[in-house]
């Protein structure tokens, strides 16, 4: 989706975007159906403030037991987007600030929020996906998924370099008692 700076009002303007998963800016992203969002846009000066939410269910992989499963997301967007023209006046050695991590750059006349709405879900994943918090995730042995119950492993067998580390746990819990 696409916007048009000259579009915007002296006061801004309100959107309300409902996008396609097909769309090629989403399409490493997994999602399971549209993403919608609203957007309140505004012109300050050469700068433009984005201020909205997106939604989207995406379709993701447990980090513990490998099962597929679909997450919610929901993301608050506080974005200022500034003209490049701005930043190559700098050059490549910009020392970037805690000020600058909701910067974004634009070019031309026009304002691509197919792309800003895909980086903002994108950003909202999840590092390690978890199907739900408890997983117990698989055997390490055998890959059997313990949310099934127990795994028909043995017990590991006690390491011998690390008896003699017990015989002094064992005996520092003696004398305390």
């Amino acid at each position: 989706m696409q916007l048009r700076i000259e579009d915007i009002l002296p006061e801004g303007i309100e959107i309300e975007v409902r996008l396609d998963p097909d769309d090629p800016a989403f399409r490493e992203l997994g999602l399971k159906g549209p993403v919608t969002g609203s957007f309140h846009i505004k012109k300050m000066g050469p700068q433009i403030l984005v201020r909205g939410n997106v939604q989207a269910l995406v379709a993701l992989k447990c980090a513990r037991c490998l099962a597929d499963f679909d997450a919610p997301i929901s993301e608050e967007v506080n974005i200022e987007m500034r003209p490049a023209m701005e930043m190559e006046r700098f050059g490549h050695d910009i020392e970037l600030g805690a000020d600058d991590l909701d910067v974004e750059f634009f070019r031309g006349d026009v304002l691509d929020l197919g792309h800003l709405v895909a980086e903002q879900i994108a950003l909202a994943l999840p590092m390690k996906p978890l199907c739900r918090e408890d997983c117990s995730g698989i055997c390490s042995r055998c890959g059997a998924d313990r949310a099934l119950g127990p795994c028909q492993c043995e017990p590991p067998m006690e390491d011998s370099r690390w008896e003699a580390l017990s015989e002094l746990r064992d005996r520092l819990k003696k004398k305390r008692d």
